[in-house]
């Protein structure tokens, strides 16, 4: 139990600091960067760059007999949409990156027992900034 609070934790941590990053178009400090993506790959189970090439329905599938899915889930879309800001060279890539993290994030709210103001309000974001 003490373990899955602090899991939950950690992510809504990382979670805030990609959100606020995203909102406020500002870079995340490399040093800080790097520190959480370590813990992502240890919560996610896997690097933050394998989901440049993973999708949505292959993301939701790993997750499905998890006891923390939906956290999970919305941690990648997260860290979809954080690597969705770095890329400036490659328009197709980063189009489909903003497209499945907002696709993740909306099956989050409806799947999630818990409503997150926080998650709506990137959903509203995301949707006006096609």
């Amino acid at each position: 139990m003490i373990k899955q609070d602090y899991l939950i934790r950690m992510i809504q941590e990382i979670i805030s600091l990609i959100v606020n990053a995203i909102l406020n178009k500002k870079k995340i400090r490399q040093k800080e960067w790097t520190e959480y993506d370590g813990l992502t790959q240890q919560i996610l189970g896997f690097p933050a760059k394998e989901l440049l090439n993973m999708s949505t329905q292959e993301l939701i599938g790993r997750y499905d007999k998890d006891s923390d899915k939906t956290s999970k889930i919305e941690l990648a879309a997260m860290n979809m949409l954080k690597l969705a800001e770095d890329i400036e060279d490659n328009i197709l890539l980063k189009s489909r990156l903003r497209q499945d993290g907002l696709q993740l994030l909306k099956y989050v709210q409806k799947e999630d027992g818990a409503y997150s103001l926080q998650r709506e309000y990137v959903i509203k974001l995301l949707e006006t900034n096609k």
